[in-house]
């Protein structure tokens, strides 16, 4: 990984007060059964009880984005959570709860949106028009493209998190090569490939959520991190887009 320090003069930071392993195992869990839970609860609305086929809504185009959104969910535990819940200090860092604590409310909103464009494809039925193939087959494209980039950048965010010396250095290497907020790059295309997948109205205003939050998000992060990096975030930031190589 390409990375560079604070400055020359920068010592190592103090190891923060670490976790319990206890405490650690605990909350990495809780993550990995919230994936689980939430499966089974998209099941549930989807099921069509008294219909002669009550799985009729449970098609590959949405088995493949389950598939998909698991992987995000089990990946970002596996990887990012465990590295991330080390200590107190690092988890806030990590998760951006040191500069915005209100981000917890947007994603409050977009679990509910969730589950609403379950019951949109599943109830609702809003705009039936949605219901394409060639559409729902881009939305698993996207669904794919998405888990797998969430992956990477989980992987490489548990490394620079797994110490102290690392979590000092700014990343611009790996997908942040390519653009400075790959997580949020991912959570946008997962977004979308939800809407397309659901073929629901539901859906794409819980895209638009999704997008003021990633703009919330980054109007909040990267003043924080020129304040940590100064000159070293400031040309990586001038030859780096935000979430799409070439055009922001």
């Amino acid at each position: 990984m390409s990375s560079e320090a604070r400055g020359s003069e920068a010592s190592p930071p103090a190891e923060p007060t670490a976790l319990p392993e206890a405490w650690q195992a605990a909350i990495w869990m809780v993550a990995l059964v919230h994936v689980l839970i939430g499966i089974a609860i998209v099941l549930a609305i989807l099921r069509q009880r008294g219909a002669a086929d009550p799985w009729i809504r449970v098609d590959r185009y949405v088995v493949a984005f389950l598939v998909a959104g698991s992987v995000a969910g089990i990946g970002q535990a596996v990887f990012f959570l465990r590295a991330a819940l080390r200590s107190l200090g690092v988890a806030g860092e990590a998760l951006g709860l040191t500069y915005d604590p209100a981000i917890v409310a947007f994603f409050a909103v977009i679990e509910i949106g969730k589950l609403a464009t379950a019951f949109d494809y599943a109830r609702w039925q809003l705009v039936p028009a949605l219901e394409l193939a060639p559409l729902r087959g881009l939305g698993v494209a996207l669904g794919a493209a998405g888990s797998a980039y969430l992956v990477w950048t989980d992987r490489r965010l548990a490394r620079h998190f797994s110490t102290a010396e690392s979590a000092a250095l700014l990343m611009t290497g790996g997908p942040y090569r390519w653009v400075r907020h790959p997580r949020y790059a991912s959570m946008l295309l997962l977004g979308a490939s939800m809407a397309l997948v659901f073929a629901s109205v539901v859906g794409w205003l819980v895209f638009v959520v999704i997008a003021l939050a990633v703009q919330h998000r980054i109007a909040r992060e990267e003043p924080h991190l020129r304040r940590e990096f100064g000159a070293a975030y400031e040309r990586y930031a001038s030859h780096t887009a935000r979430l799409v190589p070439g055009l922001y």
